[in-house]
């Protein structure tokens, strides 16, 4: 017997007598891999998360949790059953939402943010998934450029985002669902414009874009500016993709876009060419971790399973 389905040492109570509590304190940590910062995301004390996670144990009789390692991991069972507890809790918030609309007669909806470099397939798919899903459900989408990275979370215009981290916004949640290579976007008549490839320190002397009043931990990223010694040299300024993209075609500056922007955006007279040398784009869903009603919750539920779908 593997030491991740030995039972655990204790009285067990009969399955049927779990509380969605307990997998509410199970999916926390196993999403955290942390005690302290589960129970500060569900607002409850430490010991309270602990003692509920050990009663959980003890009713399915599976250690879930390898508790001394640093981070906490999860055994074998933990991992396997995670789906079933997030299944369990995303059935249990949509009959939650249904009850409330029955009652009040309600109409629902959703606004999601789309922040400017988000914009790829994914996305599409995305709201079709949760349209089929929710046909009940007004969904209503709001694109924003390179001064809100964070798609309407800040200022509250939003109840989620399909986003681009790092920015920097107090209490957002985070769900990754996929990563992609990024592109220099360059003139066709640019002497690199030919190469399936180049390294940073090839385009770190050219004259780049200059983002105004955007999110610095953002700039920061599509800058580069851990790889650099000096500041860039600025060549123009923009508010948005479609200004990047303008300033490269003319020659007037570069940027960096994520793979799908470079795939689907097309133009006469630019080359995307992919930068070897640095770290991928992750898309996310963001929402704020204290207000999220149970459609966002919804929402997360569909992303979370189409990313899954969609690894390898």
């Amino acid at each position: 017997m593997t030491a991740q389905a030995r039972p655990v040492a204790r009285s067990a109570r009969p399955v049927s007598s779990i509380e969605l509590r307990h997998l509410r304190y199970f999916v926390a940590v196993a999403e955290e891999l942390n005690f302290t910062r589960a129970a500060g995301r569900l607002n409850v004390a430490q010991q309270t998360l602990s003692e509920g996670v050990a009663q959980l144990e003890g009713m399915l009789r599976l250690r879930l949790f390898e508790r001394s390692t640093r981070p906490v991991r999860l055994t074998e069972a933990g991992t396997g059953w995670l789906p079933y507890a997030r299944e369990t809790l995303d059935a249990a918030d949509r009959a939650h939402a249904a009850a409330v609309r029955l009652r009040t007669g309600d109409p629902v909806s959703l606004r999601v943010g789309l922040a400017a470099t988000a914009a790829l397939p994914l996305t599409l798919t995305l709201l079709e998934a949760f349209r089929e899903r929710h046909p009940q459900v007004t969904l209503s989408t709001r694109h924003f450029d390179f001064g809100d990275p964070a798609g309407g979370l800040r200022s509250g215009e939003t109840d989620l985002a399909i986003v681009r981290p790092p920015f920097n916004v107090d209490g957002i949640e985070l769900l990754v669902i996929a990563s992609e290579p990024r592109y220099v976007a360059l003139a066709d008549r640019h002497p690199l414009a030919r190469r399936a490839s180049v390294s940073f320190s090839e385009i770190a002397d050219e004259p780049w874009i200059e983002i105004d009043e955007s999110d610095p931990a953002w700039c920061a990223f599509w800058r580069l500016t851990a790889f650099r010694e000096r500041p860039p040299r600025i060549g123009a300024g923009g508010h948005g993709l479609h200004d990047l993209l303008e300033a490269a075609r003319t020659g007037q500056a570069i940027g960096v876009v994520a793979e799908s922007i470079a795939h689907a955006q097309p133009w006469p007279g630019l080359t995307y060419v992919r930068v070897d040398d640095i770290p991928p784009s992750d898309v996310a869903v963001a929402w704020r971790r204290e207000q999220s009603p149970p459609v966002v919750r919804e929402f997360v539920a569909v992303a979370r399973q189409l990313a899954t779908t969609r690894c390898p």
